[in-house]
């Protein structure tokens, strides 16, 4: 295993992609209190009610994220193809940097700061 880890390429942008969920998450609960009990997410359903969720339903985009970077993580491990550990090393942290981004703009729309 500890071979396999070391011989892993990019394997420090799964940690960063983690840390930036994490933080994302953090960052989430911490401003609870800025907004407002419900947020819009579901931008894919029809305009109203159903795209709605609570403030802390906004904690289902990180963790979404973060279940895709471990996922990522683990099918670098069987694949041989270094190209393809590099491809889905990258993903993982493009993954996590847009789900920031998706989350501050909600965060920007409807807080009160």
């Amino acid at each position: 295993m500890d071979a396999r880890w070391k011989s892993l390429p990019l394997r420090n942008l799964y940690y960063l992609a983690l840390i930036i969920d994490i933080g994302t998450g953090v960052a989430i609960v911490t401003l609870g209190n800025y907004l407002p009990p419900v947020v819009p997410l579901f931008y894919g359903l029809p305009v109203g009610q159903d795209q709605l969720t609570s403030t802390f339903g906004l904690l289902i985009a990180p963790a979404v994220s973060a279940l895709i970077a471990v996922i990522n993580f683990l099918i670098s491990f069987w694949v041989r193809d270094s190209f393809l550990r590099k491809v889905l090393a990258i993903s993982s942290i493009i993954l996590s940097i847009l789900t920031t981004i998706t989350v501050i703009k909600i965060i920007f729309l409807v807080g009160f700061f």
